[in-house]
């Protein structure tokens, strides 16, 4: 995929310039595409936002589905997909209308979804130091919303909630 080659290259040519510098290629190259990942995915959703009329509400599902996914974990896609799809999602997130009853159900469900299983490291290279903390701090996220009542923000904790689900192959191939 493209941001996984073009991460591994930026790797090489730091060890290439700097052999003894810390880490190896493959993390070195993983902390890139880390990186490349986040800035891949808030460029794609301000550029898919304009295309749909609606960047700063995307912007906001962004923001609610990565904080959420920071304490809860889930499910990740490869790099490059990942950057698209996250892109893409958030910026037609402002396009589903809900009512205040569609906003409050869909913020239950998620709510009830991380009560049963978050955190979900599905990349076994994540660990949170503050791992034990993650679900309550996912639940405070999610039950903030039960306050703010917004659609755009149930939605996307619903997306985020989904990937917390064991029913995605782990690493291996085996599920929990």
């Amino acid at each position: 995929m493209i941001l996984e080659e073009l991460s591994r290259r930026i790797a090489k040519k730091i060890k290439k310039y700097d052999p003894e510098g810390p880490g190896s290629l493959e993390v070195l190259g993983y902390g890139i595409g880390i990186k490349l990942n986040l800035y891949s995915g808030i460029l794609l959703t301000v550029l898919f936002g304009l295309l749909f009329s609606s960047v700063l509400h995307s912007l906001l599902a962004l923001a609610s589905f990565m904080v959420l996914r920071k304490f809860s974990g889930g499910y990740h896609l490869p790099i490059t997909l990942c950057s698209l799809v996250t892109g893409l999602t958030a910026s037609l997130v402002p396009l589903i209308s809900l009512g205040q009853e569609g906003t409050i159900l869909l913020t239950a469900l998620s709510l009830l979804i991380a009560l049963a299983f978050a955190p979900n490291n599905y990349e076994e290279l994540y660990n949170v130091e503050f791992d034990s903390w993650s679900k309550g701090i996912s639940v405070l996220i999610i039950a903030s919303n039960l306050y703010f009542q917004s659609a755009i923000v149930a939605v996307s904790f619903m997306i985020q909630s989904l990937l917390l689900l064991p029913t995605y192959p782990r690493k291996g191939g085996v599920n929990l």
